[in-house]
């Protein structure tokens, strides 16, 4: 299997408190629009999706996850065409039509739409897994149970330039990917381990489950990027979003 072409795609955005980048911040109105990303590997063997956005019911009734309110520091927007069925029918491909999917982790903004993908293989720290269904704060659309997942209990190199990088600290069971590309190089989607480059490059507080693993795990993600001398792109960061109007990393088919 080959990497041919990795795609940045956009999924909606979240409004959110200042406080979700920077908990150093004063509490205060919902004043910061993030993007909300996919990401599309294709491959000689097929496309691999890296999370499935938001679920598709936040189009209609964005708070619908929350109980009809949410406690103040986010509200998700949606359109139709940033469902995970419009994204890929975009890209010209179909729900079935895929390799395989990653999963980063099961927040909504990441896993909103895997249930819709029940007979393709998922991989997923079980850590993850095992931490949605014992807390609160995981929508059920983005735990269910009897899907084709394929655990992972740390790093894996799922094919020749894709390894899955363990990264908790975000969330307990939080996994980075690092993609070799001929024509960009080396990409490293912090996804949720670092929203912002803020966040990485000056440790910067932000929404986290665990501060010392988070630490650890940009501590991490920072010795891999200078050995492997990696482009960096972060899970939610509004400047780099300018930077990559674009949103695509284009290879040679």
């Amino acid at each position: 299997m080959a990497i041919k072409k990795l795609s940045l795609l956009p999924a909606g955005r979240c409004l959110v408190d200042g406080t979700i980048l920077d908990t150093r911040m004063e509490h205060g109105r919902l004043t910061v629009s993030l993007p909300v990303w996919v990401y599309l590997i294709e491959t000689t063997d097929g496309p691999i999706l890296i999370d499935t956005g938001m679920p598709e019911s936040c189009v209609q009734d964005p708070l619908g996850l929350f109980g009809g309110m949410s406690d103040g520091s986010i509200a998700p927007q949606m359109k139709e065409e940033d469902t995970i069925l419009n994204i890929l029918h975009c890209q010209g491909y179909q729900l079935n039509d895929l390799a395989c999917l990653i999963s980063s982790h099961l927040h909504f903004d990441h896993a909103g739409g895997n249930a819709m993908f029940p007979n393709t293989e998922i991989y997923l720290q079980r850590a993850e897994f095992d931490a949605a269904m014992k807390k609160q704060g995981y929508p059920e659309v983005c735990k269910r149970l009897g899907l084709n997942y394929k655990w992972g209990d740390g790093d894996k190199e799922l094919v020749p330039g894709l390894q899955l990088l363990a990264t908790p600290g975000h969330s307990p069971g939080h996994q980075s990917v690092l993609v070799q590309t001929k024509e960009s190089g080396n990409i490293l989607l912090t996804i949720d381990a670092a929203y912002t480059r803020s966040n990485y490059e000056y440790n910067v507080p932000f929404a986290i489950h665990n501060a010392e693993d988070t630490i650890n795990s940009i501590t991490k993600l920072k010795e891999i990027a200078k050995s492997e001398k990696v482009n960096v792109f972060y899970g939610h960061d509004v400047e780099q979003e300018k930077e990559w109007s674009d949103q695509l990393i284009n290879e040679k088919r």
